[in-house]
């Protein structure tokens, strides 16, 4: 048995050698082949390159937008001073013609850039349709339904403050529910922005929504002022916002009105707005009115009149105080109440102005200088200038709504769009 185990396994042996030398490989000449083949060098083109051509690819329609945006950009901007032109002259159908023109041209653009003309076309059109000679309030409330429409899902904050502005404007030409509910509905949607874009908006908001509520609901007014002043309780002496200032002194205001507590606005008062020169006066005012409903108060305000000489209620509007006192069941306290608002709405109708210097026609106009600030008028008779002073140039006060309505939108300033600002302190 041991010789044929030999011979098997030397037969095993030489049979493995020739599977490693490829000995008994009859398709070794192919696979030669395709082995040289596959070492042939292959051309490429070198990586550099082709990054460079696909990257050229890639900024060539970018550059190509970038160049036709900007040049309608400046097609805009001529438009619009075109049309502010026509706009000042009254020439109101020239003027709707341009604002077309550029609401069609900017409307399917994505550029927050060129989009701001739209809105800024599209709030000096609704502004036609309102005022004199079109009145057309239905035409207006149509312009602004495009904007709304096109910016309502905006990611971007500036056009989205857009929306917000036109949504108001828009309401103010429906009713004062209307108003409420859109306050409401912005106020529930913006507030809850995780970035905080918008806060100074729901503040405005908020503090315009208690306005409109005075006349029909004090209550619920203040309770929407508190909303505001509770988001600034602080422990240091800071100076508030001015919104969170006029919210307090307000809320003082309605607590008279409504007969409830001042006392925590009035420490609010005293904490923050106290030594503050245009707010302290208002204070002292406050406090004369509310007691003068019991006891007589000539002493406090003369008191007054010698420390506050020079205020003159800039920002202050009497009528919920002057509607309260007529109201009033406590007729002695009625007297009172209605003599010191007197006292305090003269107060803030004589404005001094400062004096002009006037020249006569007799004058040499050449020897004047620019510190000189010199007012020429053709006359001779210096005093009939002050014969009356209602006629007097220098205490007329124009109306500052009447700026706001005729402004127009400039290139400069894109984002204007126009708001009547009765309830806001500030905008848009």
């Amino acid at each position: 048995m041991l010789k044929p185990l030999i011979y098997i396994l030397i037969v095993v042996i030489l049979f493995a050698l020739g599977m490693e030398l490829n000995l008994f490989d009859t398709t070794n000449d192919s696979v030669k082949k395709e082995t040289t083949k596959t070492l042939l060098p292959i051309e490429k083109t070198p990586k550099i390159l082709t990054e460079e051509k696909n990257q050229t690819n890639i900024l060539l329609p970018i550059k190509d937008k970038l160049d036709k945006d900007d040049n309608l950009t400046k097609e805009l901007k001529k438009l619009v001073d075109k049309a502010s032109k026509y706009f000042q002259k009254s020439e109101d159908s020239e003027a709707f013609k341009i604002y077309d023109k550029i609401i069609n041209k900017s409307k399917n653009s994505n550029n927050p850039k060129i989009l701001k003309f739209f809105a800024q076309a599209i709030s000096a059109k609704a502004l036609l349709y309102t005022i004199y000679p079109n009145n057309d309030t239905d035409a207006a409330i149509e312009t602004y339904d495009m904007l709304i429409n096109k910016f309502e899902s905006s990611n971007n904050s500036d056009l989205l403050k857009l929306f917000m502005r036109t949504r108001i404007e828009q309401s103010k030409l429906l009713s004062k529910d209307d108003l409420l509910n859109t306050y409401d509905e912005l106020i529930s949607r913006f507030e809850k922005d995780k970035e905080h874009r918008f806060d100074k908006e729901v503040e405005e908001f908020l503090f315009a929504k208690s306005f409109a509520l005075m006349d029909e609901n004090a209550e619920e007014a203040m309770e929407v002022l508190d909303g505001i002043i509770e988001k600034y309780q602080k422990d240091s002496n800071e100076k508030l916002p001015e919104t969170v200032q006029i919210s307090i002194l307000n809320n003082i205001e309605l607590s008279i009105i409504t007969d409830n507590s001042e006392d925590k606005y009035v420490d609010l008062a005293n904490k923050y707005l106290s030594k503050d020169k245009g707010t302290a006066p208002l204070l002292d005012m406050l406090n004369i009115i509310k007691n003068a409903q019991d006891i007589n108060q000539e002493e406090a305000i003369g008191e007054w009149l010698d420390k506050h000489a020079e205020y003159h209620f800039p920002d202050w509007d009497f009528n919920e105080l002057e509607k309260w006192a007529s109201n009033m069941e406590n007729i002695e306290g009625q007297k009172r109440v209605k003599k010191y608002l007197q006292v305090f709405q003269k107060q803030k109708n004589n404005r001094s102005y400062p004096e002009p210097t006037i020249y006569s026609t007799d004058t040499n106009v050449e020897e004047l200088t620019e510190e000189t600030n010199a007012v020429i008028y053709e006359t001779d008779d210096v005093e009939s200038i002050y014969e009356n002073s209602e006629g007097n140039p220098y205490l007329y006060e124009p109306d500052p709504y009447l700026n706001d309505i005729y402004q127009q939108p400039t290139y400069e300033n894109p984002e204007y769009i126009q708001y009547e600002d009765q309830y806001t302190p500030e905008e848009y």
